[in-house]
């Protein structure tokens, strides 16, 4: 590679990095804790060992969301059962009509709106509010915060974007390191100066995580970027018809549309389809259900089961089954596990993948620590651009470099406290706290926000790094000391009593906190090593007629 095309690749690798560093470090670091999304979940509300998904009663859950005044026929309805939570999904209706007294209970507007709706899995009572039901979570937050939804409307784009600049950036620096790619692999100089140990930390570890990176940014950037995508393919090859490029991409029931033939309530009992669907598969492998209903109370009525497993012994598994509900009769059966179509197991396996929900507590762990490898690969080269910047021709913008330096690096390292505080947090707050977690969101970001101006006054990058790993290390280790507080499940009981979530979590910021305070009670500011220089010594020559005796001969012996 020419000179000019390699510095072409190298600042289009750190610029694009330097650009998505803070954004990338989030959706890692919140990532890896997301991987454990329900066992975090379980953790805060003391929940035991969830056992088998039961099949719940969808007829009354239908009937619920009839009694809150809702339009129902002609409706397309989406019935989602994780482990007790009941959550009931519908567009607006466009050309239904109004039946019986809903007129009464909501105006025409909002009956024939759309429906997003929480039950509880015991009394199927609506919960007070979709907003209250979806923050109530720590696992779902940070959830949540991997893909920026925190962030109104743009936030999930901007994940996608993100994602984007990561496999340029990984693409661009494979580029640059190419020849030398497996000499750096095994090149680590400890002893070096810090630009040298920055250099090869990036290098290397980078080259150690380049597939788990590789697949991240392509999966993160579907997650986040799938809507742009799928805009303009249906526009150029669907002719904009956005419902026939569904149909080919998600091959089965629930992109079909069905004629409507007029209202009716005669219909087979939905719950008599599922337990149906159900008894096909080992219940206590059933991992979740979700019902999909087309044409609710029409004479051309559907209703499509999906049933999610923890099977093994397939990395596809699903199975979907559709009924025609005037009838019962089946029309359509799909058993993903066995012979899954193409596309469809294309998003699934893209799903799957990023999620790691495939292998058990082994493959989420190793997920973990390949996430924070990629955190300290972020951040060694962040270093590495400060270091390439403590030179004399950057004397201008030193003040400058040395700011931007504080910020990022603070922003970054205060994330992992913040995380930590917000489990404390959680364990503090009582649950009947109004407005509790809002409380407890709001603390964690003024936590950070403040770790970040406190970096941008200290300017000195080793306290800042040390001090981050500090917090995060103490409150590591006072997690389970609060939660046994809290529950009373301590960490030597919660196991024996059928808490593995409570154990598993507190178990883990156990060994964190402790690791995090050795490392940060252990660290010492690294200095440069001293440069030899070469002293020139600037000598003088004398040019002369007769030669100079170098020793005085003395007086001359009298002759």
């Amino acid at each position: 590679m020419n000179n000019r095309d390699y510095n072409v690749f190298f600042n289009t690798h750190t610029v694009s990095g330097i650009v998505i560093s803070i954004g990338l470090y989030v959706i890692f670091l919140a990532g890896g804790f997301a991987l454990f999304l329900e066992n975090i979940n379980h953790w805060e509300a003391n929940e035991p060992a969830e056992s088998a998904v039961t099949v719940i009663d969808y007829d009354r859950v239908l009937a619920q969301v009839e009694a809150e005044g809702y339009a129902m026929h002609g409706r397309d309805m989406f019935i989602n059962n994780h482990h007790g939570h009941i959550s009931v999904f519908s567009q607006p209706l466009s050309d239904s009509t109004l039946q019986g007294s809903q007129l009464s209970l909501l105006p025409d507007s909002v009956a024939r709106g759309n429906i997003n709706l929480e039950l509880d899995g015991d009394t199927y009572a609506v919960a007070p509010s979709e907003e209250e039901a979806q923050e109530a979570a720590l696992g779902d937050f940070l959830y949540d915060l991997h893909f920026f939804r925190q962030i109104p409307v743009v936030g999930i784009y901007l994940a996608g974007l993100v994602s984007v600049f990561f496999l340029f950036a990984i693409i661009t620096g494979v580029i640059v390191h190419w020849n030398k790619i497996f000499s750096f692999f095994f090149t680590f100089r400890l002893k070096a100066s810090l630009k040298n140990l920055w250099t090869d930390a990036h290098t290397a570890l980078g080259v150690i995580g380049l597939p788990f990176q590789f697949m991240y940014a392509v999966t993160g950037a579907i997650f986040g970027l799938v809507i742009l995508i799928f805009l303009p393919y249906a526009q150029i090859l669907y002719g904009g018809d956005q419902q026939a490029m569904f149909e080919e991409v998600y091959p089965a029931f629930f992109s079909q549309q069905f004629e409507t033939k007029g209202y009716t309530e005669a219909q087979v009992s939905i719950n008599k389809l599922v337990e149906q669907s159900v008894s096909k598969i080992p219940t206590e492998h059933v991992e979740f259900i979700s019902v999909g209903i087309k044409n609710y109370h029409d004479q051309n009525a559907h209703v499509g089961v999906t049933i999610g497993t923890d099977l093994t012994s397939h990395f596809f598994n699903t199975t979907e089954i559709a009924y025609r509900l005037s009838d019962g009769q089946m029309v359509h059966e799909v058993a993903v596990a066995d012979n899954p179509p193409y596309v469809v197991g294309v998003v699934d396996f893209v799903h799957r993948i990023h999620f790691g929900n495939y292998g058990g507590y082994f493959i989420r762990v190793l997920y973990f620590l390949m996430a924070l490898v990629t955190c300290f690969v972020i951040i060694s080269g962040v270093m590495v651009w400060l270091k390439a910047r403590d030179k004399k021709k950057y004397e201008a913008k030193q003040q400058y470099n040395t700011n931007v330096g504080a910020i990022y690096l603070g922003a970054c390292l205060g994330l992992f406290p913040a995380i930590a505080l917000m489990f404390i947090l959680t364990k503090t707050f009582p649950a009947e706290m109004a407005h509790r977690f809002g409380w407890i969101s709001w603390l964690f970001l003024a936590f950070w926000v403040g770790y970040t101006v406190y970096a941008y006054f200290v300017k000195n990058y080793f306290t800042i790094n040390r001090n981050a790993l500090l917090l995060a290390g103490v409150m590591g280790l006072l997690i389970p000391v609060f939660n046994g507080l809290h529950s009373g499940l301590w960490l030597w009981q919660s196991l024996p009593m059928g808490y593995p979530d409570s154990f598993f979590v507190d178990l883990a910021w156990l060994l964190t906190g402790a690791l995090t305070t050795f490392v940060a009670l252990r660290l010492t500011p690294q200095a440069e090593p001293a440069k030899a220089t070469r002293k020139k010594q600037k000598l003088t020559t004398i040019r002369v007629s007769k030669p100079i005796h170098a020793v005085n001969p003395g007086p001359r012996p009298i002759q």
